[in-house]
């Protein structure tokens, strides 16, 4: 049933509901999209807050007829490019990096200019928009030009806002712009997430803290037996903090995520290696881009080094300079060798005779299976070997146009989370776990640690020097 702030929201033409992560948010969303009549347009940020949405519909047993599920980025770009005179979209400029502020401004413009607005009024009954405190002003202005036209309402938590985007597209004001244009109409109170997972004391601590975390204060010496301490410096040897991320009340079945810095990806990496699990990656980060990069312009041996500093660091089981000696020993003393070459090692050496792509999908795809190597960062390693395919299959194809395919293939399709998971706040948030180690590097805001207290159901470590933590 819907909370009785929602269904006074409801009854209005545009409004807001104001949402503490885990107090039932998104099956509010998907009861709206349920109950009332005709189809509804939602749209989140992630694919994680997608993915989410639409399981939460499927359990509920809406119809999938009832609504259209997609990220603001995602419906924007569809949109725009389906009208380009009137959202005024270069086509050029699509694949540029960091574009998505013009792709959203594009669809703003297209949907005020009133060219589509009865195809809207004929496609949906209205918009529901989610973690609208994330919205920048490119997506606010979206949002204001569909309420012209559709019934639309949003819901956000002022204390969850961690993304940041460019100096040009700040983030808007949850107070005092979201809330003047779309009115508050109440604030959501239980920890359903909690309550569902029978721990109750958890979810009732997080919404009692909830006020102190804003302050910047989090104080976990009276926090439930659920919520543990573990003295711990930010300076300590890799090989403590993975003994201290590893969690040995994980039963079978549950899922365990490790947050860490959002800057430092090769860390993370680190410790997914040193745990047995795996990292949660962003669509087309930096990782990725910078090795299509190398790929274009090294040639020779800087190719096969750039290859295996990718290597390196998305497997454990690699001897990057081990490897790497053997194969200039292959390339330059072929018949001076004492061992003959592995098939890695001749398909690694390959890459520095031939400049096509399908060298480098052959010596990742025979790294891979080596014995003793293990894939710590398959997201990455899936999107790499993906637009490499595409590339051989379509040769006319630029490596920043197959990465973009790709990229906006694995948005649609959303991602596959592990029983042992290693990411930054950036990327958990919206999705949920059983346990959760918040490492000393994790959070460098207090809206990052709420984000980061509020991801699991049953248990919660924080590593810090202290049980008082405070942060800006």
């Amino acid at each position: 049933m819907l909370e009785p702030s929602v269904r006074a929201m409801v009854e209005s033409r545009i409004g807001s509901i104001e949402a503490p992560a885990g107090t039932g948010k998104t099956e509010q969303i998907a009861r709206i999209a349920g109950q009332l009549p005709g189809r509804w347009l939602v749209l989140t940020h992630t694919i994680a807050g997608r993915d989410a949405i639409r399981r939460r519909m499927t359990n509920l047993g809406v119809a999938a007829s009832k609504a259209q599920v997609d990220t603001l980025a995602a419906w924007s770009h569809r949109w725009a490019t389906a009208y380009p005179k009137a959202s005024h979209l270069p086509v050029a400029t699509l694949r540029a990096k960091n574009n998505w502020t013009q792709v959203q401004t594009a669809a703003a413009m297209l949907v005020e200019s009133g060219a589509v607005a009865s195809v809207l009024k004929a496609s949906y009954e209205g918009v529901l928009i989610d973690e609208y405190q994330d919205c920048s002003e490119s997506h606010h202005r979206l949002a204001c030009a569909l309420s012209k036209t559709l019934r639309c309402y949003v819901f956000g938590d002022p204390y969850q806002a961690i993304f940041g985007f460019s100096k040009e597209d700040a983030l808007v004001d949850w107070q005092a712009t979201a809330l003047s244009v779309f009115p508050l109409h109440g604030k959501l109170s239980e920890p359903r997430r909690w309550i569902a997972a029978k721990n109750e004391p958890l979810g009732r601590w997080l919404l009692d803290v909830r006020e102190s975390v804003a302050n910047g204060v989090i104080d976990l010496r009276d926090a439930p037996v659920a919520v543990e301490w573990v003295e711990f410096g930010p300076d300590e040897q890799p090989g403590e903090l993975a003994k201290r991320c590893r969690k040995h009340g994980q039963r079978d079945g549950e899922v365990l995520v490790v947050i860490d810095s959002s800057t430092r990806v090769t860390r993370r990496a680190d410790i997914a290696k040193r745990i047995g699990g795996t990292t949660i990656e962003p669509v087309a980060g930096p990782c990725e881009t910078e090795f299509y990069t190398a790929l274009a312009s090294k040639h020779g041996i800087e190719r096969i080094q750039a290859l295996l500093d990718l290597a390196g660091t998305a497997y454990t089981g690699v001897n990057v300079a081990q490897k790497l000696k053997r194969v200039d020993s292959i390339l330059e003393r072929p018949n001076k060798l004492k061992n003959a070459p592995s098939e890695a090692e001749l398909a690694i050496s390959a890459v520095a005779r031939d400049d096509t792509v399908a060298t480098v999908l052959d010596a990742l795809d025979s790294i891979g299976v080596e014995a003793g190597v293990r894939v710590v960062r398959p997201e990455l390693v899936s999107s790499v070997k993906s637009t490499l395919r595409l590339m051989s299959a379509e040769p006319s194809l630029s490596i920043v146009d197959a990465c973009w395919q790709i990229a906006n293939r694995k948005r649609q399709r959303g991602r596959t989370i592990r029983n042992r998971s290693v990411g930054s706040t950036l990327l958990v948030k919206g999705l949920e776990f059983d346990h959760a180690v918040i490492t000393p590097h994790a959070c460098t805001t207090r809206f990052d640690w709420y984000v980061a207290l509020t991801r699991a159901t049953r248990s919660v470590r924080v590593l810090s020097p202290g049980p008082v933590v405070n942060v800006d």
